[in-house]
């Protein structure tokens, strides 16, 4: 079976100082044929990242993306010593240039783009004022997006913005509806949380069975000390899915309002049960 130019050098050249000067002289041998050094430059690139050398790949693989047209395979490449250097910046950019060239499923791309929008956000979490300019820099199709909605409301959680973060998942909620939106729209306290039960409860007509809404509901119920309420939501969701959150949850509640016999019930069910649990719980 014929090797192509690329898995040859990988073969011949595993050696730093060997494979240096194997390119270094394909170069020269070809310098006035524009295929066969773009071909070696992209091969350098590649045993670079395979050596886990990110910054000098990066140099020539920009360097010959640079020069003229850039193939398919030498973006990848690029792509890879960006998303290793973390400029997240470049790797959306490339990404957009593959999408547009068909060059990876639209599935990888979308995870390529989602994963660089979080690892930014959270690169940016420290600075309210950068977070924020983060966010609303990135178009609104991909913030609604479950999992990077998901990311920029606990990135504003932990800033104490409830109401940016809380914003973000009823947005997307609107969109797509989510696990892990729902049960973080129980998280963050603040005064708003009225409304929130009143939101929250024109969702359950539409979904009475969504256990993540209702144990959501609990906990919101419990925060503004509305007891009765939150003691039968909470125990609807376990009704609906047995999870240790809402043990928890319940637990909680009755050791808030004196029943301490049930609360120890529910604790002794959280611990014993190793039954699914709901993503905001820790």
């Amino acid at each position: 079976k014929t090797l192509s130019f690329r898995e040859e050098f990988k073969q011949r050249v595993r050696n730093t100082e060997r494979r240096e000067l194997w390119l270094d002289r394909a170069d020269e041998a070809n310098e006035k044929s524009g295929d066969w050094r773009q071909a070696t430059q992209a091969t350098r690139g590649e045993l670079l990242l395979d050596d886990r050398r990110h910054a000098e790949a990066r140099v020539v693989l920009r360097g010959l993306h640079q020069s003229g047209p850039t193939h398919i395979a030498t973006l990848l490449l690029l792509l890879r010593a960006e998303q290793a250097l973390g400029d997240w910046d470049e790797v959306i950019r490339i990404a957009r240039l593959l999408e547009k060239r068909s060059g990876l499923p639209a599935t990888a791309l979308e995870g390529i783009l989602i994963n660089a929008r979080i690892s930014s956000l959270q690169k940016n979490s420290h600075d309210a004022k950068a977070l924020g300019e983060r966010w609303r820099g990135i178009p609104d199709k991909e913030r609604r997006r479950p999992r990077l909605a998901a990311a920029a409301a606990r990135a504003f959680m932990r800033l104490g913005d409830c109401r940016s973060a809380h914003e973000i998942v009823e947005e997307a909620l609107a969109e797509n509806w989510a696990t892990e939106l729902v049960l973080l729209y129980g998280e963050c306290r603040d005064e708003g949380a009225l409304g929130r039960i009143e939101r929250a409860e024109r969702w359950l007509k539409d979904r009475p069975r969504d256990w993540p809404l209702l144990l959501t509901l609990g906990r919101l119920c419990v925060h503004k000390e509305l007891w009765g309420k939150a003691q039968s939501y909470l125990e609807a969701s376990l009704a609906m899915q047995p999870t240790r959150a809402a043990h928890v949850a319940l637990a909680q509640l009755f050791e808030r309002i004196g029943r301490d016999q049930d609360a120890a019930r529910h604790y002794r069910a959280a611990a014993d049960s190793g039954l699914a649990t709901g993503t905001s719980e820790a």
